[in-house]
């Protein structure tokens, strides 16, 4: 792949982005995630009003998560193969349809039905957020560190702002308005995404992998990424739910999402700013350093006390958070062959769905059991695996170096 050079670690570094681009792609790459962070909401919404059964839409907000994290890196290995525009027009189709089946049949199908519906739409999903990412590694291999650093703040933005428009549009107007805002940004800013010329610059696959294509130290390293992604995934559904429990302690616990929110918010000040840091600095240095001030803001959630003290340390632990996030997407890119870039960075965000499910249910009931402390206590549990992998990668680096 393509490496990156220190002349776009400055915030002057994206201002080159309109340029490799263009803002109809910025627009549409940046709206047209959105819908990944709405449809587990909207369906959880939609499904538990008509049903009447917080039980049953439960089961179909998990079905669409996990219909997600498995129908990603088939769309990833597929536009790999066929292109991202086929897939993805393809699939915004299929979504679409099935999403307005969804709206239509929900507490008239039944449960089975409907929580079979809400795992397609899941599966269907279009994955804007990873194509965009391998786009840039051919759209701007000399700018990566701000195209990326873009694309984390961007989600971060997304995760924020589109749960909030679901539970505006829910309470406002309706729980079907709200699944069929999702479905128009899809067809409204994914169809956009998927027609624009970028996506002819994406290399293909050609012929079959054979086993020897890839090296054994480049298979590891791709295998550490998706280990670290289930981390971090972890890492929020954990902080989501733990937060949740904190708030609901102290009596406030409509205020859950807010402290999630000053969470994220920092965590995509902090992603902007990675330009900033020479690229001398490497990257298992910074998996490192990221992870150890996750941990440190982990430890302050544990021991803080009341909203003030929570707040302090929900900015530090989600200071770190977008920056290792940025790290792994970079490890992930910087491993991908030509041609394997779709399904490796769609499987790492399947990564993060699976990890946010697993930390939110362990949260959970921790949370049962021991309160707020438990429930926060796995947030702490993922920021060490990420120290200790990172530190582990970096030992591993400086010994081979030492040997050369």
């Amino acid at each position: 792949m393509p490496t990156t050079r220190s002349s776009s670690a400055r915030p002057s570094g994206y201002r080159v982005l309109p340029h490799r681009a263009g803002w109809t792609y910025l627009l549409a790459a940046s709206f047209g995630r959105l819908p990944l962070s709405m449809v587990p909401l909207a369906v959880l919404t939609l499904t538990t009003s008509t049903t009447g059964s917080i039980a049953v839409g439960g089961l179909a907000s998990a079905a669409a998560a996990v219909g997600e994290a498995v129908g990603a890196p088939a769309s990833g290995a597929l536009s790999d193969r066929l292109g991202q525009r086929s897939v993805l027009l393809s699939g915004l189709v299929l979504h679409v349809s099935l999403l307005l089946a969804l709206t239509a049949g929900a507490g008239m199908l039944p449960d089975a039905a409907t929580v079979a519906l809400a795992a397609l739409v899941g599966v269907t999903l279009p994955q804007v957020g990873a194509f965009s990412r391998a786009r840039w590694l051919v759209l701007a291999p000399d700018d990566l560190p701000a195209a990326f650093a873009f694309e984390g703040a961007v989600d971060e933005v997304a995760y924020i702002f589109g749960p909030a428009l679901v539970g505006l549009t829910a309470a406002f107007v309706s729980p079907q308005a709200a699944t069929l805002l999702a479905g128009g940004l899809v067809v409204a800013f994914a169809s956009v995404f998927a027609v624009h010329p970028s996506h002819r610059l994406v290399p293909r696959r050609r012929g079959p992998r054979t086993a020897g294509q890839a090296s054994a130290r480049g298979r590891g390293i791709v295998v550490v990424a998706l280990a670290g992604m289930l981390a971090m995934g972890a890492f929020f559904g954990a902080s989501q739910t733990g937060l949740t429990s904190f708030a609901e302690r102290a009596g406030i616990p409509d205020a859950g999402a807010l402290l999630y929110a000053v969470m994220a918010i920092g965590s995509a000040a902090t992603t902007l700013s990675m330009v900033l840091v020479p690229e001398r600095v490497g990257t298992w240095a910074r998996w490192t350093l990221a992870a150890l001030g996750m941990a440190c803001g982990a430890v302050w959630m544990l021991s803080a006390a009341d909203i003030p003290g929570i707040v302090v340390a929900s900015l530090v632990a989600g200071a770190f958070q977008g920056p290792l996030l940025l790290t792994i997407f970079r490890v992930v890119g910087e491993a991908a062959e030509s041609g394997s870039a779709g399904v490796l960075l769609t499987l790492t965000s399947s990564g993060i769905v699976l990890g946010i499910a697993g930390g939110a249910a362990a949260s959970g009931a921790l949370a049962e059991a021991f309160g707020p402390v438990g429930g926060l206590a796995p947030v702490l549990g993922a920021s060490l695996i990420l120290l200790a992998m990172g530190a582990v990668a970096l030992l591993v680096r400086r010994i081979r170096h030492a040997g050369t």
